[in-house]
């Protein structure tokens, strides 16, 4: 894991995320990347600030990018799983569709988390935590997350915080207790998901 502070050095741009609605509606996106798409959007201008070539963390190539937005609240649905309560419950990032297909995990190369809103300051909960050695193999044949026996790597949210991690391994956000947490999830692929490799 990898985590830069500070890391957007044009504020500007966060300002113009934190009050763009496009930019914070739900749903899986992709982006084939700005060598074969130009930049369309504020989510597009992120991905290559974080990813392009004036970016500190280069040498990943990737075919391109998923991403999504999270929002969890002191109001939001919460999970109680392994004896701790989550806003985003325990799970591996992978390819969904060849999930449901064939019970095997497929992870993007990298994943991304970055916190553009200032108000993510204020939050309490919302602790991302993150094993980083246990994978699909120590699931239950039924597919159920056992016990971790290794200790988690436990990071609060933070503004303009930009954190680098293996995403197909274990990882979940405890819940937001007060404030709002809002952030951006970017996973770079070496193949496209299922779910978007129909034209989409």
């Amino acid at each position: 894991m990898i985590i830069y502070d500070d890391f957007i050095t044009d504020l500007d741009l966060l300002d113009k995320i934190s009050n763009d609605k496009d930019f914070w509606t739900p749903g899986y996106q992709w982006y084939d990347g700005w060598w074969n798409d130009p930049v369309q959007n504020l989510r597009h201008d992120l991905i290559k600030q974080i990813w392009g070539d004036m970016s500190p963390h280069r040498g990943i190539d990737a075919l391109g990018f998923e991403h999504w937005v999270g929002e969890f609240s002191e109001e939001s649905e919460y999970f109680e799983m392994l004896g701790n309560e989550w806003s985003l419950k325990l799970h591996f990032d992978k390819d969904e569709e060849y999930w449901q297909k064939n019970k095997k995990v497929i992870g993007p190369k990298i994943g991304t988390v970055f916190y553009p809103c200032r108000e993510v300051d204020e939050v309490e909960g919302g602790m991302l935590y993150y094993w980083d050695q246990y994978d699909d193999t120590k699931l239950t044949e039924e597919g159920f997350i056992t016990e971790p026996t290794q200790q988690p790597e436990i990071i609060r949210p933070k503004f303009n915080r930009l954190i680098i991690f293996d995403a197909s391994k274990l990882h979940g956000v405890s819940r937001v207790l007060k404030g709002n947490r809002r952030a951006i999830a970017i996973n770079l692929w070496d193949q496209k998901p299922l779910e978007f490799s129909n034209g989409y």
